[in-house]
C-alpha cells in the first residue's frame, strides 16, 4: 500500500494510518471513484473541514465536484474514522439508506479495511432532513402545503428548472441550503423565481435564530424573514438581497458599523443564551484543551495566555444583544445598507464579544493587516455607539483569538502550525494588557 500524502501536517499525537489516509486527496479521489460512484468522476476535491479526536474518531470533510451525465455536481463527501467496530455499527444503522444516490454518488459505503465510512452528502447522521431538503420534489411539496400563497394564478414549482446549492456546510452540525425555485404556468412557461434559504442543525437551533432575525428586523435592520420553523432543527428563511461585505472599503465598514450599533441598542429577544466572561472562560479553557490535543508545547503557550485572561477578568460589561458570529460573510451590502444574516448564535452579551469575534475573524483571514481591518471598523463602530473600555475590548479579544487558534487546523491549511501560533501570540499580547488590562 503506498504511503498516504495528506493535505496537511497531522497533529504531533496522531499515529493513525486511517486518519492519515482519509486527508489524502488522491486517495480519496480514488475511492470516490471506485466505492462510491455510480457513473460519476471526480473534477475536483477541496479540504473543508476535520474534527479530529483520534482513538474517539474524527471526521474529515471534502468540497468535491462531480460529473455526472454531462452536468458538473459542486457536493460533499465527509469520511468518518473511529473504532472499526463503531464504523460497522453506524453502517448497519446506514443499511436501509444504501440504495439512495445524488449527483451520481451512492449514499455511504464502508471501507473496513481502511477503516473509514464514506457519507456523500446529502446524508448526514445528525441531520436526517438534509437528504429529503436538497430534492426539488420535496421543496415542491413544501411550498404547496405551506407556502400556496407563492403559487397564485395556477403557477407550481418545475423541478428541472429549480436549483439547489449547499451555502454552508459543517457534517453533522449544520446545513444551510440555498434554493432557486422556478414558478411556471400549465404551460410550462417560466413566470417568476422564488430564492428561499434553508436552515438546518443537529441541535434545536432554529427557534432562537428565527426570533433573533425578527427582533433585528422590528428595530429597521435588513434581515432573513422566519417564513417557516418547521421544527426546532429545521427552519426556511426569505432571500436577502445583498454582496457579502468587503471589509477595508470605508462607506461599506460605515454601514456594516451602524448595523451592529443598531443590534447592539435593540432589546434581545427572550430566550437567547447568555454569554458573559464565565461563559467565554469555560470556552477558552475547551479551545486550549483542543490546541493541547493537536501539539503539547503549543498547548502550554494556550494555557499560560488562559492563566493570564482568567488572573484578568475585567468588570463585567452591559449585556446586549449580540449577533454571535459577526464577520463579514454575515453582512451584505445593498447600497448604501448593510443587512445582517445568520443568526444562529445570537446571545445577550458584552458588546466587546461582537466585536472581538470580528477582530479574530479578521487576524485569522489575514495576519499581516487583518488587526488594522479591525481597528478601523470600531472607529466606524465608535461614531454610532458607545466603545466598550479599552481593557475590556483587549480581554475579549485575547479570548476570541484563544478560540480561534485551532480554526486554520479545522480549514486543513498547509500552515496551520505556524497559524495557530501566530493566533496565540496575538492573543498573548491582548492577554499581557498591552492595551491596559484590568487585573480581578
Amino acid at each position: 500500500m503506498s504511503i498516504a500524502v495528506p493535505c496537511c501536517p497531522l497533529p504531533k499525537t496522531s499515529v493513525s494510518k486511517s486518519f492519515r489516509n482519509a486527508l489524502d486527496p488522491a486517495r480519496l479521489q480514488r475511492w470516490i471513484e471506485t466505492e462510491v460512484s455510480v457513473g460519476a468522476t471526480v473534477r475536483d476535491l477541496t479540504p473543508e473541514y476535520v474534527r479530529w479526536k483520534e482513538r474517539d474518531g474524527s471526521l474529515v470533510g471534502w468540497r468535491v465536484v462531480v460529473l455526472n451525465e454531462g452536468r458538473e455536481h459542486r457536493t460533499y463527501v465527509t469520511v468518518r474514522h473511529a473504532d472499526p467496530a463503531r464504523l460497522e455499527d453506524e453502517a448497519s444503522k446506514l443499511a436501509h439508506r444504501a440504495l439512495e444516490t445524488y449527483a451520481g454518488l451512492r449514499a455511504w459505503t464502508l471501507l473496513p479495511r481502511d477503516e473509514l465510512l464514506l457519507l456523500a452528502f446529502p446524508l448526514d447522521r445528525d441531520i436526517p432532513d438534509l437528504r429529503r431538503l436538497v430534492r426539488a420534489s420535496k421543496m415542491r411539496s413544501l411550498i404547496e402545503a405551506r407556502f400556496p400563497h407563492y403559487l397564485r394564478n395556477g403557477l407550481h414549482v418545475s423541478k428541472s428548472r429549480s436549483r439547489c446549492e449547499a451555502k454552508r456546510y459543517k457534517p453533522e452540525r449544520r446545513a444551510v441550503l440555498s434554493w432557486d425555485l422556478a414558478l411556471v404556468d400549465s404551460g410550462g412557461t417560466e413566470r417568476d423565481r422564488l430564492p428561499l434559504w434553508v436552515r438546518l442543525y443537529a441541535d434545536a437551533t432554529a427557534r432562537a435564530c428565527a426570533e433573533a432575525s425578527r427582533a433585528a428586523a422590528a428595530a429597521g435592520i435588513r434581515a432573513p424573514e422566519a417564513l417557516a420553523i418547521l421544527h426546532d432543527r429545521l427552519l426556511v428563511e426569505s432571500h436577502l438581497e445583498g454582496t457579502p461585505w468587503t471589509i477595508g472599503v470605508d462607506a461599506e465598514d460605515a454601514a456594516s458599523a451602524r448595523t451592529l450599533a443598531r443590534v447592539h441598542r435593540t432589546p434581545p429577544p427572550t430566550g437567547l443564551p447568555t454569554k458573559g466572561v464565565t461563559e467565554e472562560i469555560d470556552l477558552v479553557l475547551r479551545a486550549v484543551d483542543d490546541v493541547a490535543r493537536l501539539d503539547a508545547e503549543t498547548g502550554a503557550v494556550a494555557a499560560a495566555i488562559a492563566d493570564e485572561l482568567v488572573r484578568t477578568v475585567p468588570a463585567p460589561g452591559a449585556l446586549v444583544f449580540c449577533h454571535g458570529d459577526f464577520h463579514p460573510g454575515q453582512v451584505l451590502i445593498h447600497g448604501e445598507d448593510a443587512g445582517l444574516c445568520d443568526f444562529d448564535r445570537a446571545c445577550v452579551a458584552p458588546a466587546a464579544s461582537d466585536l472581538a469575534t470580528l477582530h479574530a475573524h479578521c487576524v485569522v483571514a489575514d495576519p499581516v493587516s487583518g488587526a488594522r481591518q479591525a481597528l478601523r471598523f470600531r472607529e466606524h463602530y465608535d461614531r454610532y455607539a458607545d466603545e466598550p473600555t479599552r481593557s475590556e475590548l483587549a480581554w475579549w479579544r485575547g479570548c476570541a483569538l484563544v478560540r480561534a487558534a485551532t480554526t486554520p487546523f479545522r480549514k486543513m491549511r498547509e500552515d496551520w502550525p505556524s497559524r495557530t501560533r501566530g493566533l496565540l501570540s496575538a492573543a498573548a499580547i491582548e492577554a499581557r494588557g498591552r492595551n491596559g488590562g484590568v487585573s480581578r
